[in-house]
């Protein structure tokens, strides 16, 4: 090009033409219109810095805009991708973060409950729970009747559902 007004007027002409039909295929694919304009005025702008390298054949410029947005519209898809991509790691981190403060604190209710129980009944809990074993194995160990063990069991199950009643 000789001057820039030249360069102006036929990029105007150009952008004129094209436009809407850019904007409209863009739009199609990303159905998002702010996006779409900017992918498209990205490709205008890549038209404008090498107008003087483009061949004048009307199907040779119109393929060089559609070949610029689609790799627009395909370099945007992968940012959004990266972008989620990144989003979702960040939740699951947050996720797990949270998960394992969650657990923290619920063991450390766990351990000040137990504290809080009398040695006795805390000891036959753990027989119960921690070992597995049946109340009738329970009372022969420890030489006191299936009731008392129930009684120790009921008192500190009644103890974890009043302090742990906020985490379930």
């Amino acid at each position: 090009m000789k001057s820039s007004s030249i360069k102006k007027k036929k990029f105007s002409a150009l952008f004129d033409k094209y436009y809407k039909r850019l904007f409209n295929y863009s739009f199609k694919v990303v159905k998002q219109k702010d996006i779409a304009e900017e992918l498209v005025q990205e490709a205008f702008i890549k038209l404008w810095e090498n107008i003087e390298n483009i061949n004048d054949d009307e199907r040779s410029i119109e393929s060089y805009l559609i070949k610029i947005l689609k790799n627009k519209i395909i370099d945007n898809h992968r940012k959004d991708q990266t972008k989620e991509k990144h989003i979702n790691l960040y939740k699951l981190n947050t996720e797990f973060v949270t998960d394992i403060d969650n657990k923290w604190e619920l063991q450390k209710e766990i351990d000040n409950t137990y504290a809080s129980l009398q040695p006795k009944t805390a000891e036959i809990f753990k027989l119960s729970r921690d070992k597995g074993l049946t109340y009738q194995e329970i009372a022969s160990l420890k030489k006191i009747s299936i009731k008392t063990v129930e009684s120790h069991i009921s008192k500190a199950l009644r103890a974890f559902r009043n302090k742990l009643q906020d985490y379930f």
